[in-house]
């Protein structure tokens, strides 16, 4: 079992952050770069036992005016057959404390339109949070893992466009109020409308999973105390 860490949150600009900076070709599994994790890339997810379909591959995934690092992304093959493509890493402890505020962003890209794909925090069963794409709904959403009480958002995935999801955690005694934000600009602060979801209460949650079954791409995950920390803007020419 993985020991908890505690973290330091006077100061700290990122929490966690995941560039996916490997080598290409190489898979993810095993993969421990990065910062604010607690050890590498592993089998996970609910019910999730495909690992080899996530690969890192050439070039950056890219949102106008993001600030990325490295210049490769993970890009997830479709399952074939039944089941389910999982990869896991843990935090360096729970983030589902009552009272605690945390922000996650990442960039995200179909690769085809069938079949869903996610980013899901938790603890690999019973309640999660997913946030994603799914392979019935033709709308970017977060919902509890599984497609439960989903709320949708007003973008469509496209097959080959990056989108920039973020999603606001505020984490409360009984049901939890989860935000999330597509495509906001980098560097601007915190926009007033979104889409909330607040039905879904998180006891526990030290883990995100990269969960699916489509063939999909992710970049730049990035888990932060503030708004700031997780949508940081390219600097202007010039300066």
């Amino acid at each position: 079992m993985i020991a908890l860490l505690a973290w330091n949150h006077a100061g700290a600009a990122l929490l966690a952050y995941e560039p996916f900076d490997y080598p290409p070709s190489e898979l993810l599994s095993g993969q421990s770069s990065g910062t604010g994790f607690v050890g590498s890339w592993e089998q996970g997810g609910f019910n999730a036992y495909v690992n080899d379909v996530f690969r890192i591959s050439p070039g950056a995934l890219t949102y106008h005016g993001l600030v990325t690092k490295g210049s490769n992304h993970v890009a997830v093959e479709a399952v074939q057959g039944p089941g389910i493509a999982g990869l896991t890493r843990f935090f360096s402890n729970n983030i589902a404390v009552p009272g605690q505020i945390y922000y996650l962003s990442f960039l995200h890209r179909p690769d085809a339109a069938e079949d869903y794909a996610s980013l899901v925090v938790g603890i690999g069963e019973g309640k999660e949070l997913s946030i994603g794409k799914s392979g019935t709904v033709r709308m970017y959403h977060i919902s509890q893992r599984g497609g439960v009480n989903r709320v949708l958002s007003d973008v469509t995935p496209v097959v080959g466009r990056t989108v920039f999801l973020v999603v606001k955690m505020d984490f409360r005694d009984g049901p939890d109020r989860f935000t999330l934000f597509v495509n906001p600009a980098p560097g601007k602060p915190e926009p007033v409308g979104a889409f909330i979801k607040d039905d879904l209460d998180l006891e526990f949650a030290d883990r995100i999973c990269l969960y699916s079954r489509a063939a999909w791409s992710v970049d730049e995950i990035r888990f932060g105390d503030t708004w700031n920390d997780v949508t940081p803007a390219l600097a202007a020419p010039g300066k």
